[in-house]
């Protein structure tokens, strides 16, 4: 894969040797001047992967540091030649929810880091090594320094949490992915009975049954958002992430999936529009057969 020239970054990165001064406990600074108040720049360098507009990578033009309360100081990327990200790593139909860049980009910027590199050298600056769990709870931490939001970092921090859970050592990877499995059963079958409960196609739900709109929305609603915490033991020591991670995937449910079904038309729409009918067709295939799920379970349901 072709690559671009890295940027150019000056002199060369060091760990600052105290914390900076404007820091209270921990938070971002700029290594090249950490002694000044960081100004939440970011300087990106964009490429396409063999061409493709579709596959864009950034480069960070300038390093960007944390200093965490528990690690102390890291910087990211510790050598810009050998480092790219492709910004906050969220499925597309999330994107609503979390987007690719905003508040929460330098803390992304750093866990890519933390977490690149796997099979070469570290891609960042720290005083001690970083594994995969402690960068994720950095993650978390240094969400709350940029001032996001507690409902939107605990969901995020539960994300990369349990991409770590099922890219782990082979002999917990097993369980994570159990629990991954138990957990997107009871969202899935728990989730799609009670919109189909509350849509009257039929009853199946006894804390639902034939009561008001609002208290089948109330009840139905609390029981999809209860029920995923059953899986919750499975997960083990991050029992946490995986409660956080179900509870987040019976909320969003509905909403991913008229996401999906929206954005699958409206591409298949926009490649026939623009002369791709493969592509068009490849779209419509995706939305009809979504389409036939819902249909086909509300269907069963009855």
């Amino acid at each position: 894969m072709p690559q671009p020239p890295a940027p150019r970054t000056g002199a060369p990165v060091r760990l600052p040797g105290h914390r900076p001064a404007h820091l209270a406990r921990s938070g971002f600074f700029d290594p090249a001047h950490p002694e000044r108040p960081w100004t939440g720049e970011v300087r990106l360098h964009r490429f396409l992967v063999d061409g493709d507009p579709a596959r864009e990578r950034f480069r960070l033009e300038r390093p960007v540091g944390y200093w965490d309360a528990r690690l102390g100081p890291v910087v990211v990327p510790a050598d810009p030649a050998g480092f790219s990200t492709d910004l906050t790593s969220v499925p597309p139909a999330l994107r609503w929810l979390v987007p690719t860049t905003g508040r929460h980009l330098p803390a992304a910027l750093v866990h890519d880091g933390l977490v690149a590199g796997s099979d070469g050298p570290p891609s960042y600056l720290a005083t001690r090594p970083v594994d995969r769990v402690s960068a994720d709870r950095l993650f978390r931490r240094a969400l709350r320094d940029l001032g996001v939001a507690p409902l939107r970092r605990e969901v995020m921090w539960a994300g990369v949490s349990v991409v770590t859970a099922l890219t782990g050592p082979l002999r917990s990877t097993w369980r994570s992915w159990l629990a991954a499995a138990a957990t997107a059963a009871l969202v899935l079958v728990v989730g799609t009975l009670a919109v189909v409960d509350l849509l009257d196609l039929a009853r199946v739900l006894p804390w639902m049954g034939q009561r008001a709109w609002w208290v089948e929305l109330l009840t139905g609603a609390a029981a999809a958002l209860t029920v995923p915490l059953l899986a919750a033991p499975l997960w083990g020591r991050r029992w946490r992430a995986g409660a956080v991670a179900g509870v987040a995937a019976a909320a969003l449910l509905p909403v991913t999936v008229a996401v999906l079904l929206a954005s699958a038309s409206f591409a298949a729409v926009d490649a026939l529009a623009g002369g791709r009918p493969r592509r068009a067709a490849r779209w419509a295939v995706f939305a009809l057969a979504l389409a036939g799920t819902v249909a086909a379970v509300a269907a069963l349901a009855r």
